[in-house]
Formats: structure tokens, C-alpha cells, sequence
């Protein structure tokens, strides 16, 4: 597999799990009543409510925000003077005949940790949603843990592969 395919395809999948994170949040507003559980405390215990209108509102908003700083980082970054950005061997990678790798590179990592904390808000969504239409309210502990801990090794996982990735490259 190519590399631009692959970039192309991570590409799709962050755009594919930000729409799937608009169409939750749309699905939400419709199906909630006025006042919903918003915050979850031990035990999966609501312990904050609010306006359905207001988090739909809110949620899309921060989606939004996410989405632009992932699908856009690395063109600021392009523009951005190197003593402002902090990121592994930075006076290699901004280097003029350097720049174009980095910018390549930097897109497809922000694209796909972009696409895997959409997953991530989307599974707490449907957490939320389900939480939301049980009587009485209460949220999946269990499967939040669950996704929460992924996340958490994926992140990791994906933090040593960036810091490895911007290595400076050895010469053969």
C-alpha cells in the first residue's frame, strides 16, 4: 500500500468520524427530552443536567474546534516559526528541503489521531445517548473504562510512533 493511499484513506476516516460525531450530536438533540445528564460521577450516577438544546449545541461546537486543529495543524504549522512549534528534531524538519516531509508526514499523524478521538467521543456519545433513554439514568461504567483505556494505549502508541517518525533520518 502507498503511502499517499494511505494518507488519502486516514483522511477519509477522520472527515467519515467527524460527520458521524455531527449526525450523534443531531440524533441526540432530537431524541432528548429538555434537561439530560451531561456529567456522570462513580458508579455512572449522573451529577451535572443541562439543557439538550445547550449540549447539542456545545458538543457540535467542540467537534468543530477539533476538527479544524486536526485537519489544519499542519498547514499553521507550515507557516509557523520553528521556536513556536515543539516537536522532535525541529530544526531538522524545518529546515527548507525538509519542510514538505515534515508537513507530509505531520498530516497523516495528526489525520489519524484526529480519526481515533472521534471514535473514541463517538463510543462516549452513544454512551451518553444510552445513558440518557435508561430509566433510571445511568451510565455504562463499564464499556466507558473499556474504551477509555484503549484510547489512552492507543495514544501511547501512536506518541512513540510520532516520536520515532520525526527521528533525524540516518544517512546510508
Amino acid at each position: 500500500m502507498s503511502a499517499a493511499w494511505r494518507n488519502n484513506t486516514v483522511r477519509k476516516l477522520l472527515i467519515l468520524a467527524f460527520a458521524a460525531n455531527l449526525a450523534l450530536t443531531g440524533i441526540a438533540a432530537a431524541l432528548a427530552p429538555g434537561t439530560i445528564a451531561v456529567h456522570f460521577g462513580a458508579g455512572g450516577e449522573p451529577d451535572g443536567w443541562g439543557s439538550a438544546h445547550a449540549n447539542a449545541v456545545f458538543m457540535a461546537g467542540m467537534n468543530l474546534l477539533m476538527f479544524t486543529m486536526f485537519f489544519f495543524l499542519p498547514k499553521l504549522i507550515k507557516v509557523t516559526p520553528a521556536r513556536w512549534v515543539n516537536m522532535p528534531n525541529k530544526d531538522y524538519w524545518f529546515r527548507e528541503e525538509n519542510k514538505a516531509q515534515m508537513i507530509v508526514m505531520l498530516t497523516a499523524y495528526m489525520d489519524e489521531f484526529g480519526a481515533m478521538m472521534f471514535a473514541f467521543l463517538f463510543l462516549v456519545g452513544v454512551l451518553v445517548l444510552q445513558a440518557n433513554a435508561s430509566r433510571p439514568v445511568h451510565l455504562r461504567e463499564d464499556l466507558m473504562w473499556i474504551g477509555l483505556g484503549l484510547f489512552l494505549a492507543y495514544t501511547v502508541y501512536w506518541l512513540v510512533r510520532f516520536m520515532l517518525a520525526f527521528r533525524i533520518p540516518k544517512i546510508p
